[in-house]
């Protein structure tokens, strides 16, 4: 979570430099953001496993119902983990052994019914990373950020 921090950060040292003028702080703000950026290049993270998840029936909310969601799960964090903790929020419905669109007797049904599978998330580098030689552990923090 270095990128939160980084834009927390910023924030703060905004606050220290242009209304607190409190410059000790403000050097101590900026000592710590170049440590996330350090961490970034430097410290290998776990690649997150994104999954789709669809819910179907009208048993589910109306802003729930009949769509589909993608998720990423927490660190390390496997399917059939993420599945079962989807699952405890919603006791009532049963679990899509498939990853065909499911039918309109699906939808319609008045019970509830979860899809969930593993999907790949494809990167598309911003402009700015075009033709340049930026490093993995950048691409990946810049890719993050688009996320959050």
């Amino acid at each position: 979570m270095w990128e939160e921090a980084i834009v927390l950060g910023k924030e703060l040292a905004d606050q220290y430099e242009n209304e607190m003028f409190d410059f000790e702080q403000l050097s101590a703000s900026l000592r710590k953001q170049a440590q996330f950026y350090e961490n970034i290049v430097k410290v290998i993270r776990p690649k997150p496993d994104y999954f789709a998840v669809g819910y179907y029936g009208v048993g589910f909310p109306s802003f729930l119902r009949n769509k589909m969601f993608i998720y990423r799960g927490k660190e390390y964090e496997r399917r059939e983990d993420f599945e079962a903790r989807l699952l405890t929020q919603f006791p009532n419905a049963g679990k899509m052994k498939t990853t065909t669109p499911p039918s309109e007797d699906i939808k319609t049904s008045p019970s509830q019914c979860i899809q969930c599978f593993t999907v790949k998330p494809v990167l598309e580098l911003p402009s700015k990373f075009q033709n340049k030689p930026v490093s993995e552990q950048i691409v990946r923090y810049v890719y993050v950020c688009l996320l959050i």
